[in-house]
């Protein structure tokens, strides 16, 4: 008996999403917590384009490796002795074994189940003991065609990414309309990594989309946020396919004073220059997809991205850094602090809006109810969740009712 094709995005759900902004009703429930989406976002949007998966600077030094566990991916990160970056699937050729178990330093990767090991550039060197006692040779077993299988992988701006299934264009090409609207505004070659400042990872019991859209819009600000009132300047970025976020435009206080870069004394964060200049100082966040978001602001750019681990949990991974002397001058020391203190708590705020939206996308599953946008300050929640319907389109779902 054949089995029906059940769509994971059916055409009615497609065409109701593709309405204007006003008029269009969003994912379904399911689309947050059901196995079998998931798995579809897995394979269609996690591993067909780029993804972001860590930052550069987590591994600053040759022969600094790191692992990362995204999306049902065990990779490892790189720095080789020529301080190129590559990433590998952390896949043991042997028996599948994860091969390196935590970030370190060291001069090759060795397997902790039978000690193959291998090359920071991937080249297996060794397989102890494969023969019989110490035989490390045997017939049919030919390091030069058991390499770690590497994955297409690329940097820009302190984000890695890659490219699961090796069929996207190339990274350059691909970031082209990031690069440009950045670059309009903004000199990312002034900013570096703050000490002191917001980084590290956040756990949240919710599907990926919940994090990212309730960063991606700022209609909530003033109902969550104390720290926020509604932006008066607010457009929509609109990238196509590679991005989506807003921006605005103030004076360079009031941006201080809005995005924490202010003490009570009036000494603030040092700025782009051009915008010291003009006194108009612009903010842009861009939510380049499927998982990266590059907020900028006129004295830091924030680095973050989203770590999937399941259909009903993400890891949120974040790191600021700052412009010119901001970045590591003590004198600013404070201010870095409280700039991470202030985002703490700015998070700490979405925490329980996010885990509450999570539990009612089961609810209104079970009610067949749709979500809403504002024309005003969702255009761009609108836009990613229409990218992941486009990118699923003709996906098969396993028997789900719709």
């Amino acid at each position: 008996m054949t089995t029906a094709f059940i769509p994971i995005i059916p055409e009615s759900t497609a065409a109701a999403l593709d309405r204007p902004t006003g008029s269009a009703l969003g994912l379904p429930g399911r689309a947050y917590f059901d196995a079998g989406f998931y798995e579809s976002e897995r394979k269609r949007i996690f591993a067909a384009g780029w993804m972001t998966v860590g930052f550069a600077s987590q591994v600053p030094k040759p022969g600094d490796v790191a692992p990362i566990s995204i999306a049902g991916w065990e990779l490892v990160m790189v720095r080789g002795r020529d301080g190129h970056i590559q990433v590998f699937h952390n896949v043991c050729r042997h028996r599948g074994m994860k091969v390196v178990g935590k970030a370190c330093n060291a001069r090759t990767l060795a397997c902790p189940y039978h000690y193959w090991t291998y090359g920071l550039d991937g080249k297996l060197l060794a397989t102890p003991a494969i023969g019989g006692p110490s035989e490390a040779a045997a017939p049919g077993i030919d390091p030069a065609q058991l390499s770690l299988v590497p994955v297409a992988s690329g940097v820009w701006f302190d984000f890695v990414f890659v490219n699961i299934d090796g069929k996207a264009p190339p990274l350059d090409q691909h970031l082209r309309p990031v690069r440009e609207r950045i670059e309009a505004s903004f000199d990312l070659s002034q900013v570096k990594p703050g000490e002191g400042g917001r980084n590290g990872t956040r756990g949240y019991p919710v599907n990926w989309k919940v994090v990212l859209e309730g960063s991606i819009e700022d209609y909530h600000l003033p109902f969550v946020h104390k720290a926020f009132n509604h932006s008066k300047e607010y457009h929509t970025e609109d990238g196509g396919p590679v991005y989506a976020g807003f921006s605005s435009k103030r004076g360079l206080g009031e941006a201080a004073k809005r995005y924490g870069a202010l003490d009570s004394a009036g000494v603030t964060l040092p700025a782009f220059p051009a915008m010291t200049q003009s006194g108009v100082a612009e903010t842009v966040v861009l939510f380049i997809y499927p998982n990266a978001v590059l907020s900028c602001t006129p004295t830091y750019v924030s680095t973050s991205f989203m770590v999937p681990q399941g259909p009903e949990h993400t890891t949120y991974v974040s790191q600021t850094n700052f412009v010119g002397d901001g970045a590591t001058d003590p004198a600013y020391k404070h201010l870095r602090e409280d700039n991470a203190a202030f985002w703490n708590e700015v998070f700490n705020e979405d925490d329980g809006i996010w885990k509450t939206i999570q539990h009612m996308s089961h609810v209104r599953e079970d009610l067949g109810l749709p979500t809403r946008f504002s024309p005003h300050w969702e255009r761009a929640l609108h836009a990613f969740q229409k990218y992941v319907a486009n990118s699923l389109q003709g996906a098969q779902g396993d028997g789900m009712a719709h």
